[in-house]
């Protein structure tokens, strides 16, 4: 095991090793772009928008899943790998007996609700999805070796036959059941891969440790975590639910149209963070360079956020123009949440430092507030704005929240202002362009086993 040490610790290959984690991350975000804007395209506004309050209402019950448990797994396996048994098996039970549970109320629950019958079958179909998900737990175990040519693999697959699979449905226009169908078997195919792969390390399940008491110490270490991913969702997914209730349907999905371009950078702000994840939980107590490795990120933020708003202003109606004339009407509110994006990728780092440093409590604190900032605002702004005002409330929701939830702490914004020196950004440049032209191979610690 010292290798795989040696190799997390040193930041060993990194961009040979994150060119192959981004590019299969980067292949299934292009692949589910695509199927959303055909979808758009080859139905109704009204199939779409429900087809995006089903995939809310199952984000939802997910992130109380302890969906986000990865972030304890992969810290706790990566700084003792020897005792990965007894912490996959321990969070395997918690996620596996979470989701069983979320399923079975929401089958329940939806009975007391008058609901469209086929948004209810809709409901239901993708929220299977949560029943498979515990089982794809031991990606981490291939994801702590550094085995990124095997992730990239199981993505590549993965995206290939369901991909067309998507396209066949919609482009012959069959029900958007049979969409959701290909979501669920989508996951099932990926937890098999990632079961394979497992396997194929040397793992058998029957070693896997399931110790009651262990995972009860880790249920206390977690218990707000399913309130972290709950809170995260519904912060990111309010605007959504509200333009449809005060609205239409229709509108959330024109809105839709725009915000999920903003969720998608969000997402692989989140992934490339996880991916230095295992080794920043090494260097945690030594803080030169954990804030020149977040200074470093602080500037690609920054000048991709620019990059991105100037892309927004030029070409954001052709954009939008792909999911059909009526989304063009999203045009302004995309450039409010195009200006927005530089705040949301601070503050996403801001909390993905919070999980490094298990400081739960202030992101929770700074979630509730920027919910109920955004309820607030969005009450009054999207009946007199559309859903430009939408927009606008998400943005000064998320600035406030974040101010006043560090006015007790300052040293938090003052770090963060200072990244944008003349000094720290030159020294952020050289950092950047060192790692970017220094050549190296890529892993070959694959087949590593103990």
């Amino acid at each position: 095991m010292k290798k795989i040490y040696s190799n997390l610790e040193n930041f060993h290959l990194f961009i040979p090793n994150l060119s192959f984690f981004f590019s299969s991350s980067f292949l299934t975000q292009i692949c589910s772009f695509i199927v959303i804007l055909l979808f758009a395209r080859n139905y109704t506004a009204l199939e779409f928008g429900k087809f995006t309050i089903a995939q809310t209402i199952f984000f939802l019950l997910y992130s109380l899943s302890f969906s986000n448990i990865h972030y304890y797994l992969n810290k706790a396996i990566s700084q003792n790998f020897q005792n990965r048994r007894k912490e996959i098996g321990s969070c395997f039970l918690i996620t596996f007996y979470a989701s069983v549970a979320l399923y079975t109320f929401l089958a329940l629950s939806l009975n007391f609700f008058l609901i469209d019958k086929d948004l209810k079958y809709l409901i239901l179909i993708i929220g299977l999805i949560l029943v498979v998900e515990p089982f794809s737990i031991f990606y981490s175990e291939i994801f702590v070796r550094g085995q990124f040519k095997i992730i990239f693999k199981i993505k590549v697959l993965q995206n290939l036959i369901f991909f067309a699979v998507k396209m066949y449905i919609i482009l012959n226009k069959f029900d958007f059941i049979y969409l959701a169908i290909s979501y669920f078997l989508e996951n099932l195919f990926f937890s098999l891969l990632v079961i394979y792969y497992f396997k194929k390390n040397g793992n058998n399940f029957i070693s896997l440790i399931f110790e009651k008491e262990h995972t009860k110490k880790i249920i206390k270490k977690i218990f707000l975590f399913p309130l972290l991913a709950f809170s995260l969702i519904v912060a990111m997914r309010i605007d959504i639910l509200m333009i449809s209730n005060i609205l239409s349907t229709e509108q959330s999905a024109y809105y839709s149209s725009a915000s999920r371009l903003i969720t998608i950078i969000l997402i692989f702000s989140t992934l490339f963070f996880q991916f230095i994840y295992p080794n920043l939980s090494r260097f945690l107590n030594d803080k030169n360079t954990m804030d020149r490795i977040f200074n470093n990120i602080i500037f690609l933020s920054l000048y991709s956020s620019i990059l991105f708003f100037v892309v927004v202003l030029i070409f954001g109606k052709l954009y939008l123009g792909l999911f059909g004339k009526d989304y063009i009407s999203a045009y302004y509110p995309f450039i409010f949440l195009s200006i927005s994006l530089f705040f949301s990728l601070v503050i996403n780092l801001w909390i993905q430092k919070k999980f490094l440093q298990t400081d739960y409590f202030n992101i929770l604190l700074y979630q509730i507030a920027a919910i109920l900032f955004n309820i607030i605002f969005n009450t009054y702004l999207i009946p007199s704005y559309g859903i430009s005002g939408a927009a606008i409330a998400s943005l000064v929701s998320t600035f406030l929240a974040f101010i006043i939830i560090n006015l007790s702490n300052p040293l938090e914004i003052y770090e963060i202002l200072g990244c944008f020196s003349f000094k720290k950004q030159r020294q952020a440049a050289k950092d950047i362009f060192k790692i970017i032209l220094v050549k190296k191979k890529p892993d070959k610690l694959e087949k590593t086993k103990d």
